[in-house]
This record gives C-alpha cells, structure tokens and sequence, in this order.
C-alpha cells in the first residue's frame, strides 16, 4: 500500500543514507580509503578510455563518475579515522573491490541524493510503497533539459585533449622514474613548460572570465595559472602511465594512477612554475583543498584537491583534467560568505563583457549593434540586419551553470525575469514606441522583430519557458548567426525551437531501476540517440 506521508518518506531517506555510508572501506582509515577511491576511479576511466568510440562519451562517463565520487569521499571526510596515516600505496584486492563496489554504488546513491532534494522541493512526486519509492515526474517534456545536456556548457565548441606528439612524449620518456610496478614524473622547468604550451588550445576554450576579477587573497588570473599548471603535470603523469602500460606495465600503472605528493613539494613546484607568490598559492591550495572553508558538503570538482592528514596531498588526473576550473570556482566561491559578496559585484560586469564579445564575433557580418534604457527596462542588446529588415533582441543572463537543486531554483527565477523584461521590449515595440524604434534601433515598425533570453551556459527547464520569448544559449546562438551569415532565417529558427533537440531523433528518455540496499525506486535520464550502440549510460540529471 503506498503512502505519500513525509514522515516516512524523510525516514526512508535516513535509511538509505545510512545504507550507503555503511561500507566497509571506511575502517581502513582516511588516507588509504580516499587514495584508493581515486586510483580505483582512475582505472575504470582508463578502461573507458580505451573503449570509448568519440569524445562526447567520455564527457558524460566524467560528468557521471565525478558527481558519484564525491559521495563515497564525502562519508569518508566525515566517518573514517582522522589520525595521520601513512600511505600504502599497493594493490589490495579486497580495498580495491570495496572501492569498486562503493563507485557504483554511489551512482545510483547520487541519484537518490537528486530526487530527495527534488521532492523536498515539491518538483516532484513521490510515494512510498514498501521499500521502494515511487516517482512522479513533473513537468511536459524534456527537451529543455536534454538541451541543457547536449549543447555542452557555454556552447563554444570543445577542443580535444591531444596525444602527446613525438616531442612531448620523449620529455616525458627521460623524467620517469620506474620501479616495477610503480612510476613517477620527475618534473622540471622544460618539462612543465612543455605541457603547458600543449594544452593551451584545449584549456583556453575552457576560460571566459576576465583575468582581473579580484576575489578575496587572489585574482583570477592567479588562480587560472596555478589550476593549468597543475593540470598540465597531472597530463604528464597520466600521460607516462599510458606509455608504461603500453610497455606492459604490470597491473596497468594502478599503484601510481594518483599523484602523492609532499604539500611543501607541491607549493614550491606552484611557485617554481607559476611565479605566483607562495602566499598566494597557499591561500589558493587551500580554498579548493577537500572539504576546507567551512563547505557543509565538500564537492570533489569544486575542491579538487585532497589533503590526505599525513603531510601529502593525492591528486587525480581524471577529477583535474575532466573539470571546468572558472565554473566549479564560481560554484564554491558562491558558498562563502566572504567571497560570495564580491563574486555577485563582479557578475554584474560579466553582461557587459558579454556584450562585447557578441559584437566582436559577429561584426564581420556587417550587421548593426544598439543598446539603451527604454520604458520599464533596458534593452541589453539587439542585432539589426538592415538588408533583411530583421532585428534581434537579446535579454543577456550570465550566470554559472546551475550545480544543485537550490541554484536550479534561483537560476530559473533569474531566467523568468528575463523572460519579463523581453516581452516589455516586445509590447513596447508592438505599440510603436519611437525612443525604442527611433532613438535606439532606428528601425522601421514593419521590420520583424524578436525578443529572446540568450544565457551564457543554460536555458532552464520546461517549467520555466515562455512560447513567445526564446531561450537559448548565448554561443550556439552566435555560431548558427555567423553560419547564416545573416539574421535570414533566425527568428523562424528560434521562435519555431528548431535549435532544442527531438525526442527519438536526438536523443531518448532512458527509465531505469536505482537502488541503495534494500531501497528502490525508478528513475529516468536523457540518453543521446548517436551512439545508441556505444553502450553509455543515461545522464545523472533529472526534470525539475
């Protein structure tokens, strides 16, 4: 008999919490439970790695395993023995099997975390029948949300991470350090130098914001050049290991998958690399170090860096070079008071620098760019294309990409909002306003004309639209102008939703069994329909 009484329901969740920190790699004590999470983590990304037919697949296995992760490191943080440790870094099968099983289990856990956190919010329905709990999902459809999955982050386009050439392979090749089954990269200058320079077309895609945003202790530009310093070695170590295992490495490099490295070490190399001061750093290593500035529930991609209670830092390849360092910044920034303030002041310029890059992108075309205050609001921006008589207005929304149901709420009002002021833009238009038409636009009143949203990483929910105001983000906007060539065509385009993905032609909505313990309860995710066959699993977030 099922009960939808909340009572219960909130006891239910207790259990299943409960139920999923009750592994038993939590008495092997702190150090050696985390440093296995992450080396047993590596492998099945290496394993992945090695199946994966494209790049997209990968995107979605890291997005998967980074958000499960975090669970298992989570319960650890909190439950396993706090005394300093030292680390046996050996293949233990029965640790490795804990870890492997907790992994997977946690994928499941961190959709039951996704669907309390909904409920509790009333997005969805739930009851419970038994030992299961029974979903009622919300909402019309899911085109929106599939949108948000697809149209990855900013919409920019992502560079491939390259193999390392014949050059960079052979500076790796003479800084190994090699014992049996376990290495090491013996960095220097040259070396580092060497893989920064190579990932720099992949990881300057991943940067918008302004290298002179001041937070508290740091700007950006030093927190950029410490987070790329450190992902380019993290790219040489992951790097030797797969040369080692082509040369048949015993156990695929699993002893060494995790960079261990003294804390003092690590802060000198910063300083030695970088040229940021040692202050500096140190303020940075410890913002984002695991569970450190008073963060209730720590986050492995915002705070990538582990201190292990023993005097060393683990670090991951795969959490580091799979995470979008400007984003997951803003997310934990905006968890600390202090910071949090600053961060808000400085977003109310991201709009303007926005601004700019729209019309340095597509001033090729010939196309015109107004902006001013007209009654009841301002209009951000509109593209006047005078040979077709079209004219575009974009309401401008900057903001991080929501990360937790509390800041899908808040960014789908701020997108609300937004949906307001365009359709003020369009009554005024509508009832021939002439400082609109005249002073600003300098239009006439039988030009086409429409009003959109265009967010810089997300568009909401199907909860959130409007049918006569648009909502898409800000660079796939720009790259379809720039492919027209002109505004020809785009409103039909956007007012009509050609740019959301089709159901059964883009993508399916995939239902699946989860479970924790004796716990139960069905659940579905968006699953891109182009590699169908590849094997990859559904993503991990659900309608609000």
């Amino acid at each position: 008999m099922q009960t939808t009484d909340r009572d219960s329901i909130r006891q239910a969740e207790s259990e299943i919490d409960a139920t999923f920190a009750a592994s038993k790699l939590v008495e092997i004590g702190y150090a050696q439970a985390v440093w296995t999470l992450l080396s047993v983590t590596e492998d099945l990304f290496l394993a992945r790695r090695r199946k994966a037919s494209n790049a997209d697949e990968l995107h979605i296995f890291s997005d998967v395993y980074i958000n499960a992760l975090t669970h298992p490191l989570r319960v650890c943080f909190n439950k396993a023995a706090d005394t300093p440790q030292r680390l046996q870094n050996t293949l233990t099968d029965d640790h490795y099997q804990l870890a492997l099983d907790w992994i997977k289990a946690a994928k499941d856990y961190s959709q039951f975390w996704s669907l309390f956190s909904l409920w509790r919010r009333d997005k969805i329905g739930v009851a419970l029948d038994g030992k299961r709990l029974v979903v009622e999902q919300r909402g019309t459809g899911r085109r929106y949300e599939a949108y948000n999955r697809l149209v990855r982050k900013e919409a920019r386009g992502d560079a491939t991470v390259p193999a390392p050439d014949e050059k960079l392979g052979s500076l790796l090749w003479a800084a190994r350090s090699v014992n049996a089954d376990r290495f090491a990269v013996n960095f220097n200058p040259k070396l580092v130098s060497a893989l920064v320079a190579w990932l720099a077309p992949v990881l300057d895609k991943r940067h918008s914001l302004p290298d002179d945003w001041h937070f508290l202790g740091f700007s950006l530009q030093q927190y950029r050049k410490i987070f790329v310093v450190v992902q380019a070695m993290l790219y040489g170590w992951n790097g030797l290991r797969e040369m080692l295992v082509q040369q048949g490495m015993p156990a695929l490099g699993y002893r060494s998958s995790v960079w261990v490295v003294p804390k003092e070490a690590l802060l000198a190399r910063l300083v030695r690399y970088t040229g940021v001061e040692h202050s500096v750093i140190a303020r940075i290593l410890a913002l984002i170090t695991f569970g450190s500035s008073g963060i209730r529930n720590p986050d492995i991609a915002t705070q990538p860096l582990i201190d292990l209670r023993n005097g060393t830092y683990a670090l991951s390849p795969f959490v580091w070079l799979n995470s979008a360092a400007e984003r997951n910044l803003c997310v934990l920034l905006n968890q600390i008071p202090e910071q949090k303030k600053i961060y808000a002041d400085l977003t109310n310029e991201k709009e303007t620098v926005t601004r700019a890059e729209i019309i340095e992108f597509l001033s090729p075309l010939g196309l015109e760019f107004k902006w001013g205050t007209v009654k009841g609001t301002n209009l951000d921006l509109a593209i006047v294309d005078r040979p077709n008589k079209t004219c575009l207005c974009l309401e401008l929304k900057w903001f991080i990409e929501p990360a937790e149901i509390r800041e899908v709420d808040e960014r789908s009002k701020e997108l609300v909002g937004g949906i307001a002021q365009a359709k003020i833009i369009g009554a005024l238009y509508r009832s021939g306003d002439e400082r609109l038409i005249k002073s600003i636009l300098a239009i006439d009143s039988d030009y086409a004309l429409l009003c959109i949203v265009a967010s810089q990483n997300w568009i909401g929910h199907d909860t959130v639209q409007s049918p006569d105001v648009p909502i898409i983000k800000v660079w796939h906007l720009l790259n379809r102008i720039r492919e027209c060539g002109s505004l020809s065509g785009i409103l039909a385009w956007l007012a009509n939703r050609e740019y959301l993905p089709k159901e059964g032609v883009d993508y399916s909505v995939e239902p699946w069994e989860i479970a924790c313990g004796a716990w139960g309860a069905n659940w579905s995710g968006i699953k891109p329909l182009a590699n169908r066959k590849s094997g990859r699993e559904p993503s991990a977030q659900p309608t609000v």
